[in-house]
C-alpha cells in the first residue's frame, strides 16, 4: 500500500524535510511519498491528517504544542517536553512523539561537542528550546534558558528543570558558556553581538538561511554547527518509526546539504473536482497580477464543445490526449497560475511537466464538500450518474497521485477562495521572487 507522509507548519514551503524523506524512500524502493501541509492550527493539522489518511507527520513551528490536545496518545518524553514533532497515524489513532532530543544530541555528536560538564545557554522557550534543554541535561551539561518573553523562559525552565536568566542579563551567563543554541522563530538579532565570543559553539534550529546569531558567531570566529544536522538527526528516528526500515543516513545528508535554486515561477493547482481550483486560481491571479489559465476551459475553446460532450462523443482517452497537449505547453510559460482538471495527475506526462515547471499545490476537499460544491447532479463527466460511493472510490484512487505530484497540500474545507489564495501566495512568495 502506498504511504503518504508530511510535514506541517506555518510557514512550511521552505522545509527541506521532503527532500530528505523522498530520497530515503527512493533509496530503499519503498512505496511512499512525503509532502508539505500548510495549516493554520494544530487542530487543522490533526483534522487534515485524519481526513486525507496521512500515515505519518512531522510537526514544526508553531504547532508542536498546539497539536497535543487533538492527539489520542502522547509518549512520555513528549509529555515532559510539552512538544510533539512526530505523529503516527495507525488504526485510526494519532500518536505523538518527540525526536528533537535526538536531533540536538546527533548534531552535537556530529560536530564532536561533548556536553558533560559544559555550560550551555538555550535561546527560546518553545518546543524546540525545551527539547534542546532536555537533551543537554541528559548529556550532563549545565543549562540556562533565556527568551524574549521572560515569563515563558521561567515556565520552560521550571518544566524541564534547568536555570533561567532574563534576556537582558544573558551576557554574563554567556561569558562562561561553551554552547549557545538558538531556538526562536526569527532570523533577526535577539542576543547582542558583543555577547558572542570565540569560545562558543553555536547551533541554530533555523536552517533555511543564516540567522543573525549564526552570522554574528561566524564573524567572531565561534564554531557554528549547521542547523541542518539537527534536522537530519531528528529525522532518522522518524523515518525508522514511519517505515520500519533503517534510515539511509548518508543519502539523506547528501541531498539535504545540497543547495539548489528553484527556478519554477508557475503555480499549478491540482485536486479532485469541486476542490475549488478554478476560483482559487482566479483569486491568486487577482492578488498577484499573474496570468491565469484553466486547462479544461482551454480544451473546450479549442474543441468548440464542452468537456462532457468530448467524453460522450470521443471518449476519455481523446480528452486526456488534449489535456496532455495543453499541460505540455506549460514548459514555455512563466508567472502563470494554472487550474488543472481533476484527472490530470492520472497521466505521467502531465505529472512530469507539473513537477518540473510549476509549484504544484493540492487543494484537498473531502467527498462531501466536493459534491456539495459541484452539485450531485452536476455535469462532471466522470461523476455523471455515479453514486456517492463511486465518487469516494474515484477520490481514493487519485489520492496518492495527487500527493506524488504536489509540493504543498492545503485543506480547503471551511476556507474562502481568498483565504486559500493568500496562504498559497505567502507560502510560495520567496520561491517565486527569489
Amino acid at each position: 500500500m502506498n504511504s503518504i507522509y508530511a510535514v506541517a507548519g506555518n510557514p512550511i514551503f521552505h522545509s527541506r524535510s521532503p527532500v530528505m524523506f523522498n530520497a530515503a524512500l527512493r533509496e530503499l524502493s519503498l512505496d511512499g511519498v512525503y509532502i508539505r501541509l500548510a495549516a493554520s492550527s494544530g487542530e487543522e493539522v490533526a483534522t487534515t491528517m485524519r481526513a486525507i489518511g496521512l500515515d505519518g507527520m512531522n510537526i514544526t513551528s508553531p504547532f508542536k504544542a498546539d497539536i497535543i490536545p487533538y492527539l489520542d496518545e502522547v509518549d512520555r518524553d513528549a509529555q515532559v517536553i510539552g512538544s510533539v514533532n512526530t505523529v503516527l497515524h495507525k488504526d485510526g489513532r494519532l500518536r505523538g512523539f518527540n525526536t528533537d532530543v535526538d536531533g540536538v544530541l546527533g548534531a552535537l555528536a556530529q560536530a564532536g561537542f561533548e556536553g558533560k560538564g559544559k555550560s550551555a545557554v538555550v535561546l527560546g522557550a518553545g518546543g524546540a528550546a525545551r527539547a534542546a534543554a532536555v537533551a543537554l541535561l541528559s548529556a550532563g551539561a549545565k543549562v540556562t534558558i533565556t527568551n524574549r518573553t521572560d515569563r515563558n523562559a521561567r515556565q520552560a525552565a521550571e518544566r524541564v528543570g534547568c536555570d533561567q536568566v532574563p534576556l537582558e542579563e544573558v551576557g554574563r551567563t554567556l561569558k562562561g558558556a561553551h554552547l549557545l543554541i538558538g531556538a526562536v522563530s526569527t532570523h533577526d538579532r535577539v542576543i547582542d553581538r558583543q555577547h558572542i565570543h570565540k569560545g562558543l559553539t553555536v547551533l541554530d534550529a533555523n536552517y533555511s538561511k543564516p540567522t543573525a546569531l549564526v552570522q554574528d558567531a561566524a564573524s567572531v570566529g565561534a564554531k557554528v554547527i549547521d542547523g541542518r544536522e539537527w534536522l537530519l538527526a531528528q529525522a532518522v528516528p522518524v523515518f525508522e518509526r514511519f517505515t520500519g526500515n533503517a534510515a539511509p543516513v548518508q543519502t539523506m545528508r547528501q541531498v539535504l546539504m545540497k543547495t539548489r535554486r528553484d527556478g519554477r515561477t508557475n503555480i499549478a493547482l491540482i485536486g479532485f473536482m469541486g476542490s475549488g481550483k478554478t476560483v482559487v486560481a482566479e483569486a491568486i491571479g487577482a492578488k498577484t497580477g499573474m496570468t491565469v489559465i484553466d486547462i479544461d476551459t482551454r480544451i473546450e475553446e479549442k474543441a468548440g464543445t464542452s468537456i462532457a460532450e468530448i467524453f460522450e462523443k470521443s471518449g476519455q482517452e481523446a480528452f486526456r490526449r488534449m489535456e496532455i497537449e495543453e499541460i505540455d505547453g506549460l514548459r514555455s510559460m512563466s508567472n502563470t497560475i494554472v487550474s488543472c482538471g481533476g484527472g490530470a495527475v492520472t497521466r505521467r506526462p502531465n505529472v512530469r511537466v507539473l513537477r518540473n515547471n510549476c509549484l504544484t499545490v493540492w487543494l484537498w476537499a473531502g467527498i462531501e464538500a466536493s459534491l456539495n460544491r459541484i452539485g450531485e447532479t452536476g455535469t462532471r463527466p466522470l461523476l455523471h450518474g455515479q453514486s456517492r460511493e463511486q465518487a469516494s472510490a474515484l477520490l481514493a484512487e487519485r489520492r496518492f497521485l495527487y500527493a506524488s505530484t504536489c509540493d504543498l497540500v492545503i485543506n480547503t474545507e471551511g476556507k474562502s477562495p481568498e483565504e486559500i489564495a493568500t496562504r498559497i501566495y505567502h507560502e510560495t512568495y520567496n520561491t517565486l521572487h527569489g
